[in-house]
């Protein structure tokens, strides 16, 4: 079984910036929906396969395919209020309510000491426009969030951070519009400190530390995934530095870093964030997908599409969540092939 290949979301970018950047171009404003309307599953990211039928009182009425669903996109910039998404969809209105919010003073550009703003932007839940092979939406992958305030008194009571990203947010409207489910510069003393997990017990932060960074004690951090990010180390506490890995690999645990803030802490981002799910960079350029706590990196000449440094410092990857669901079997002739 196989799914048809054709040009990812990165490639579509790409593509576009070459034409609105050539000479005589007419610059213009993309839209999320216009730039998603190009995308199609990558057979290597998305993964899918029919695992059995539906069944509607009693009866055959569907084909139950597995796959791996495009939920959100994060990144990370060195600079308050720097956003590649924000620039390609002309955004610029939202973030500059970010930027003025205040600064983590993420400007380090060193290998070694890592730190930066991250921002997390959550695809609609809907079918992409023009997508009639993507049998699986986003929202089917989507999960109750495990929201606590445990650490209100300490770093601030964790709804505030929700308010002011709807009021960041509320140009945000439209048929298909991503929604900005975090922002750093809005988190200033936890982004900063981690201070939530630092000051809640339940979290084990020192424990999952050693743990982590220990193979065979992983187990001592909590559930795979949930206090250890696999070859990644420890995801706690979460928060801006990171020191040791190489620019790329600290921009995607940073970029997973926050998205777990949304999901668990904030209850802004429905899918949940762990090593069952993958990445995939868009920005600066575009790779193959890879799951997350997994090293290497996609890298050459092992991988035809590997993960890039940023001269600039700004990343983006897109996140992707294993989902089910029924699908009319024309659909599946349409779109699969099954050896």
């Amino acid at each position: 079984m196989q799914i048809r290949r054709a040009m990812t979301l990165a490639g579509t970018l790409c593509w576009v910036a070459l034409c609105l950047c050539a000479p005589g171009a007419r610059a213009q404003s993309l839209t999320l929906a216009g730039v998603l309307a190009s995308l199609v599953q990558d057979a290597a990211c998305a993964e899918e396969r029919i695992v059995g039928l539906c069944r509607c009182a009693g009866l055959p009425c569907g084909v139950r395919v597995e796959c791996y669903v495009p939920v959100a996109i994060a990144e990370t910039a060195r600079g308050p209020g720097d956003s590649w998404l924000a620039g390609t969809l002309d955004l610029a209105g939202v973030m500059a309510v970010v930027a003025g919010a205040g600064s983590t003073a993420s400007s380090s550009l060193s290998a070694t000491d890592n730190t930066a703003e991250a921002h997390v932007w959550a695809l609609p839940a809907g079918p992409i426009p023009g997508l009639p092979c993507l049998g699986c939406t986003a929202g089917s992958a989507s999960a109750i969030a495990l929201v606590s305030d445990a650490t209100a008194a300490v770093c601030g009571p964790a709804d505030t951070v929700v308010r002011a990203l709807g009021t960041a947010g509320a140009a945000l409207a439209g048929p298909f519009v991503p929604h900005l489910a975090y922002a750093s510069e809005l988190d200033l003393l936890n982004w900063r400190t981690g201070c939530r997990d630092l000051a809640n017990p339940s979290t084990r932060t020192a424990l999952s530390n050693v743990a982590c960074a220990v193979p065979g004690l992983q187990a001592l951090a909590g559930a795979p995934g949930a206090s250890c990010l696999g070859q990644w180390g420890a995801l706690l506490p979460r928060q801006m530095r990171d020191i040791g890995p190489p620019p790329p690999l600290y921009a995607a645990k940073t970029a997973v870093r926050a998205m777990s803030i949304a999901h668990e802490q904030l209850g802004t981002l429905d899918y949940p964030v762990d090593t069952d799910g993958k990445l995939q960079q868009i920005h600066p350029g575009h790779s193959a997908c890879f799951r997350v706590g997994e090293l290497p990196l996609p890298q050459w000449p092992s991988a035809a599409a590997p993960v890039q440094l940023s001269s600039d410092g700004r990343y983006a990857w897109l996140y992707w969540r294993k989902t089910a669901c029924c699908i009319a079997p024309q659909a599946a002739q349409q779109c699969l092939r099954l050896n």
